[in-house]
């Protein structure tokens, strides 16, 4: 009988120090990071559509406006589509309660613009330039 009763006690040990560890192996991590709200502004004359890695959706930003935006890392590219090509990409970093607009304390804004024109042409004028051709004086 003294057999069972040392076995049962190292059972009960065995098990109680398998939830102690299973407990500590278990322990909550970091808790995750909130989302982060920002605004995308479309300041160009096309309707855009940006991709959700949030909800695997797509969003369409209107023309000249904004639109507001969730997402959950501090950095992220954003690529906005016109007509399935796509019409930029910028590298967007999160500031927690940095920027404010409209009135209200958004994480981020990202502004869409349209390519700039390209440079204009300067025509270089042969004529202007010219030597000057001086004739001879007459003596008298």
């Amino acid at each position: 009988m003294p057999k069972k009763s040392i076995l049962l006690a190292l059972l009960a040990g065995v098990t109680a120090l398998l939830l102690v560890t299973w407990a500590n192996a278990v322990a909550p991590g970091p808790e995750p990071l909130p989302p982060y709200t920002g605004v995308i502004k479309n300041n160009t004359k096309y309707e855009l559509s940006v991709y959700s890695k949030n909800s695997s959706g797509t969003i369409i930003v209107p023309p000249r406006s904004w639109v507001e935006f969730v997402v959950w890392d501090d950095s992220f590219a954003l690529i906005p589509y016109n007509g399935g090509e796509p019409y930029g990409c910028q590298k967007v970093r999160v500031t927690p309660d940095g920027i404010a607009f409209m009135c209200k304390k958004y994480d981020f804004i990202a502004e869409i613009n349209p390519p700039l024109p390209p440079p204009s042409k300067r025509y270089y004028d042969k004529g202007k330039y010219k030597k000057r051709y001086r004739g001879k004086r007459k003596r008298s």
